[in-house]
């Protein structure tokens, strides 16, 4: 069955997952920052945070990328044939339903991480900001896509902001896609989609809270009536 598979090498799986990862964990480091900042001064210290939320900004796309692995999965699929040996071969039907599972994991994970990576920080947001918060997302969808586009064609990293030379380049290559009908529709549409794919996960998960309240009210009230 082995040769059968069609996997990604580990290492290269485990770094996409580490960067995918690092928003996340930056999130979840600004929300409860910024909680506490509102709890003991009512103020939240922009000066330490804003920092923080553009490296978060930089390394975003890295969730949403691992959605573009399944070009992998595709190559991989019209080189070896797999699927049209797996209506006869048991064994090459068993690889190529590990694979599939494989990339709808591997896949799926960089999209719970882009999640997670947003959730925490429009929660917080969403009292202070307001309407702004919607044209923020708006930007956010867009520069996400965008990111996605820079590391997938041009092979741009995160860190490649960091060196003036990369960041020449990349602002330059920028203007030209966004200068390019084209390009420009396949990025505004791919931030459609993640826009779309979120607003779906934020209703769950507005949801969810709601379910849990409840649950606690009703258990709140049974507990009452008992010790009445």
């Amino acid at each position: 069955m082995f040769e059968h598979l069609m996997l990604r090498p580990p290492h290269n799986v485990i770094w996409n997952l580490f960067l995918a990862f690092i928003p996340v964990v930056l999130a979840l480091i600004v929300a409860r920052g910024a909680r506490e900042d509102v709890r003991r001064s009512n103020r939240v210290r922009w000066w330490l945070w804003t920092p923080v939320l553009l490296v978060w900004l930089v390394f975003l796309p890295n969730t949403c990328y691992l959605l573009m692995e399944w070009r992998h999965y595709i190559t991989d699929l019209t080189a070896s044939r797999i699927s049209y040996n797996a209506r006869d071969n048991h064994e090459a039907l068993a690889g190529l339903l590990v694979s599939t599972g494989f990339y709808i994991i591997y896949s799926g994970a960089g999209l719970l991480s882009f999640f997670l990576a947003i959730w925490p920080l429009e929660r917080l947001a969403r009292a202070r900001l307001g309407p702004v918060l919607a044209w923020g997302k708006v930007a956010g969808f867009l520069l996400c896509s965008l990111g996605v586009y820079l590391g997938l064609v041009y092979r741009f990293n995160s860190w490649d902001l960091v060196h003036r030379a990369g960041l020449n380049r990349i602002f330059t290559v920028i203007v030209n896609s966004m200068l390019a009908p084209f390009t420009a529709t396949l990025i505004v549409g791919f931030a459609a989609i993640l826009w779309v794919l979120y607003l779906g996960f934020d209703i769950w998960m507005d949801g969810f809270a709601w379910r849990m309240s409840r649950r606690a009210r009703e258990r709140n009230q049974e507990d009452d009536e008992i010790s009445s």
